[in-house]
Formats: C-alpha cells, sequence, structure tokens
C-alpha cells in the first residue's frame, strides 16, 4: 500500500525537558511541548508552545506575560516570549528566534526566518 502522508504536512517540533532560563535566575529544568510551522503568508517559520511548571521550579516566582525566556534543548536553544498562562498554569510562549528544535531542510534555507 502506498503511503500518501507528505512529511512537510507534519508540523515540526519537540516534547520533553528543557532548560528554561528567565532573566538572572539560573536556568530550570521543565517539560515543553513546543511546536512550527512555515506560514507561507507571512513567508516565515515561526513556533509557539506550552513551558510546564515554570513559576515552581523557580521557586514561585511570577512570570508575567511578555517575559523573555530562553528554552534550550539538546538539539539547540531560542529565545520566546511569555503570551500568558492556561488555566493549568503552563507559561504559553511564542518564539522570538530560530527554534530550538531542528526544521525541515527545505525551510532552513528560506529567506525570512525568524
Amino acid at each position: 500500500m502506498t503511503d500518501f502522508t507528505d512529511p512537510h504536512d507534519e508540523p515540526d517540533g519537540y516534547r520533553g525537558p528543557a532548560h528554561v532560563t528567565v532573566g538572572q535566575h539560573p536556568p530550570v529544568i521543565v517539560d515543553v511541548e513546543l511546536s512550527g510551522n512555515f506560514e507561507p503568508i507571512s513567508g516565515r517559520f515561526v513556533w509557539r508552545g506550552r513551558v510546564r511548571e515554570l513559576a515552581h521550579a523557580l521557586g514561585g516566582v511570577d512570570v508575567p506575560t511578555g517575559t523573555e525566556l530562553t528554552v534550550t534543548t539538546l538539539e539547540g536553544s531560542g529565545v520566546a516570549r511569555v503570551g500568558g498562562t492556561d488555566l493549568w498554569g503552563s507559561h504559553m510562549v511564542d518564539g522570538v528566534t530560530r527554534p530550538p528544535f531542528p526544521m525541515h531542510e527545505d525551510l532552513e534555507n528560506t529567506d525570512g526566518l525568524i
């Protein structure tokens, strides 16, 4: 049987532990769920996701909307901005730089990447 699934239809991403650094606080290890995709209208790759238990890992430190943080995985590092928190207290983030996970090879050289 032929598989008609295009691997480029699946979003790029990462799910698992990551080092997250907020301001001058030492890095903490928390679980993250990140995904990204190429948006043809804007002509760039965008990524976003969820950072779980961040405030708890930082010892109860408040991480308000707009705070920039660095997410580091084994695949790389990227900066994101907190967009808010969900009902479970996870921080929703939007990527500011290249993502901390690999992208499809055909997107690596696309002009306009974050």
